[in-house]
């Protein structure tokens, strides 16, 4: 559970640096990569007693690191696309349902129990995905961008599974060493998509973004650090419901209290819905 606390609180830091990001004209690209350089140097650092490269490459794990990396950067930049184009509550709401991946995944790959009071749970927290965020919306949806939020679905449900399922099959992995990896990956693509847009001449790259970008690397590398070592020692079925139903509310509470927006009696209903949600599935 103090897994769980640490991955919430320091999410919860990076979604406050994000609140600020349109304050401060911070380009979210060149601050996303930044991010990843710095969250792999933590990594790496970290893990000094086995900090060598060429072990690093020759590791059992290094593809599925790889893999989650590669998955890391591709669902953050659908998701950047799918805010412009559908919305950020569908995109949202599309990012925190992928816990049925998760369920499922862990049911049938991990063989992980599921009982009917943690089902309850699970449906009573999507439920509340979609009444925390409703009336959020101010795109006008087109239909041929109706697969971005199915993408954004895929994506967040292959980042979470792929991180347990590394545990599960390589087992003696350490976790510092296989977070490594995938930021340096998640950071070599990212990289590879700034110099594609800067010789398009469609961005330009400041100190602020770089500043930015180390100091939210500081919040994702703890939050994803803590995150996979609650993956390792709870179900992916209890701990992925309970840490998305968890940020939902703290980023409506958070958002209401510091940010001043506004909370309809519907996205009310949706934060009691996720502590609801919340306190079933994890006494289940």
């Amino acid at each position: 559970m103090l897994y769980l606390l640490f991955a919430l609180f320091f999410s919860t830091c990076i979604f406050i640096t994000f609140k600020y990001f349109g304050k401060f004209r911070i380009n979210i690209l060149p601050a996303i990569a930044t991010n990843y350089l710095g969250a792999s140097v933590l990594g790496y650092v970290s893990g000094k007693q086995t900090a060598d490269v060429v072990m690093l490459v020759m590791q059992p794990w290094v593809l599925m690191a790889v893999a989650t990396g590669a998955a890391f950067i591709l669902t953050f930049v659908v998701f950047a696309v799918s805010t412009q184009k559908v919305g950020v509550a569908m995109t949202v709401v599309s990012g925190k349902m992928s816990i049925i991946i998760s369920v499922t995944v862990g049911y049938i790959l991990v063989s992980e129990p599921i009982r009917l009071l943690q089902i309850v749970g699970i449906v009573i927290a999507l439920a509340a995905f979609y009444l925390t965020n409703a009336g959020q919306n101010r795109v006008k949806v087109e239909k041929k961008y109706l697969f971005l939020p199915l993408l954004i679905f895929i994506g967040t449900g292959a980042n979470d599974s792929l991180m347990k399922l590394s545990g599960v099959y390589f087992p003696g992995r350490n976790e510092i060493n296989f977070l490594t990896v995938t930021f340096f990956t998640a950071f070599v693509l990212g990289l590879c998509l700034v110099f594609y847009r800067l010789f398009q001449n469609s961005l330009k790259v400041s100190w602020k973004d770089i500043v930015t970008g180390l100091l939210l690397s500081f919040f994702n590398w703890y939050s994803t650090y803590f995150f996979i070592k609650g993956l390792g020692v709870l179900p992916i079925s209890l701990f992925v419901p309970v840490f998305n139903a968890s940020i939902v509310f703290i980023a409506a509470v958070a958002g209401y209290f510091f940010f001043n927006e506004k909370l309809s009696v519907t996205n009310r209903l949706g934060i009691v819905l996720a502590v609801f949600a919340i306190a079933l599935i994890a006494f289940s």
